[in-house]
């Protein structure tokens, strides 16, 4: 098992060279992501739902017919080993890229000869193939952006052509910069809002929403807080 943040030989390295479409899902990090849920969750319920919300987003990623390759980015070892067990590359983020927006600049360098870079966020359990099909066919023509909208005017997947043709500004009010940038490039925009592609998990309220929303749907995520030892969800969380 190696340090955390410490490249380990065996995970599959990402081919650089491709082109196509390439999806990249950064993970901060584990132990304990989710802080927000400190107070619902113990540290060990936490990792264990980032890694099923993670594993949910690698699997509809790998069912997307527009998605050619799909690589996790991180620093942080327990991701590359959840790379190597969903079967996906792993890119890892060098020391001096600290932060998420640097980490998704250091992809867009490694897949420089991408025909398309696709940035998705590891806690989006609810979007489906067919959610990232279109949010990819929203930037066919280059050059173009495509963003899934966040409720909270922040950015749930954006969809670069070519890999290169804006920098990455996740956080808040992203989805604003990323338009203005995408007008300077004198790219498309476009904007793609649904139920799926806004509800990121990171507070209570957020698994509420999951809870009554998935249904009878099979994902990890599910199975994952429904498991024992996790909190009766028979009263809305929080």
């Amino acid at each position: 098992m190696g340090e955390v943040g410490v490249p380990e030989p065996d995970g599959r390295q990402p081919d650089g060279g491709r082109g196509g479409v390439q999806a990249v899902v950064p993970v901060r990090g584990l132990p304990a992501g989710k802080a927000r849920l400190a107070r619902l969750l113990t540290v060990d319920q936490r990792n264990r739902l980032v890694r099923a919300m993670l594993s949910d987003v690698v699997r509809a990623l790998q069912g997307a017919r527009r998605v050619d390759d799909v690589t996790i980015i991180s620093r942080d070892a327990a991701a590359r080993r959840i790379a190597d067990q969903l079967g996906v590359a792993f890119l890892h983020q060098p020391p001096q890229r600290t932060g998420l927006n640097e980490a998704l600049r250091e992809a867009q360098r490694h897949f420089a000869r991408a025909d398309a870079l696709l940035i998705v966020p590891a806690d989006l359990p609810l979007v489906r193939p067919a959610d990232f099909d279109a949010l990819i066919d929203a930037a066919a023509s280059a050059p173009a952006v495509a963003l899934a909208a966040a409720e909270d005017g922040g950015t749930n997947g954006l969809c670069l052509r070519p890999a290169s043709v804006i920098a990455p500004s996740f956080g808040p009010d992203s989805a604003a910069r990323h338009a203005r940038a995408a007008e300077a490039a004198g790219a498309g925009f476009t904007t793609l809002r649904s139920e799926r592609w806004a509800l990121d998990i990171d507070w209570p309220e957020d698994l509420a929403r999951l809870l009554a929303l998935a249904g009878g749907a099979e994902l990890e995520t599910m199975r994952c807080l429904h498991a024992p030892g996790f909190p009766s969800w028979g009263s809305s969380p929080g």
